[in-house]
């Protein structure tokens, strides 16, 4: 009977093992906090690249599979920027606006008239949600790029996440399913994952009809 207890018990302590690397897995434990939604128009965040550009290539890989979970409240305009040079002058442009040094150099990202970043590390991909979200909240939100371009009557040539992602190889994956939707997500109808909120009842389910089982089998 005492061996018998010590395998349920041993049971449960990897029943519980297994649960809680499902839920680590599958629920952002820090996933930013969004705003309420309103009529706000969409803050853009702009991102000036170039082709072959390592740390455009991590700016990219850390959105393909992140910028479904904002496009209510920012999207994504990327600009390669070393060989079209109609995005470069733009980027120029752009650049002597915010009192950057007038060069080629990127990532250059922006955000409204009060956010710019060169270069892309560790911490940047939080921060730059963290500034999309306070644009979509601010009421004195001013896209300069949007001005530069009207200003230096420019026709430069965007490009969506996917798009800017299929150049450098990098598929957009669904941060839930992990299914390739680089070319649905190009016409603007990708299928969303399970939410946080269904994951965590899926997860709490299994935990409730497990101990359940246990309960049984330990009195039989």
């Amino acid at each position: 009977m005492l061996k018998k207890r010590k395998n349920v018990r041993k049971i449960i302590v990897l029943l519980i093992s297994i649960v809680g690397v499902l839920f680590a897995t599958n629920v952002k434990a820090a996933k930013i906090e969004l705003p309420e939604k309103t009529d706000h128009e969409i803050v853009k965040v702009y991102l000036f690249r170039g082709a072959g550009c390592s740390h455009c290539y991590d700016f990219l890989t850390y959105f393909s599979d992140k910028f479904k979970d904002y496009e209510d409240y920012f999207q994504i305009a990327a600009y390669e920027s070393w060989n079209n040079s109609t995005n470069q002058k733009l980027m120029l442009a752009v650049k002597k606006i915010v009192g950057e040094e007038e060069n080629g150099s990127v990532p250059f990202i922006v955000i409204g008239d009060d956010y710019k970043l060169m270069g892309f590390g560790e911490k940047s991909g939080e921060e730059i949600i963290k500034a999309a979200l306070k644009a979509y909240q601010d009421e004195n939100y001013t896209d300069i790029v949007k001005k530069a371009i009207k200003d230096n009557n420019l026709s430069p040539k965007a490009e969506t996440i996917a798009q800017a992602a299929k150049e450098e190889s990098i598929s957009v994956k669904d941060e839930y399913t992990k299914t390739d939707i680089t070319e649905v997500y190009e016409n603007h109808s990708a299928k969303k994952g399970l939410s946080d909120g269904a994951v965590i009842a899926i997860v709490f389910g299994v935990i409730i009809l497990g101990f359940a089982g246990l309960v049984v089998l330990s009195r039989k």
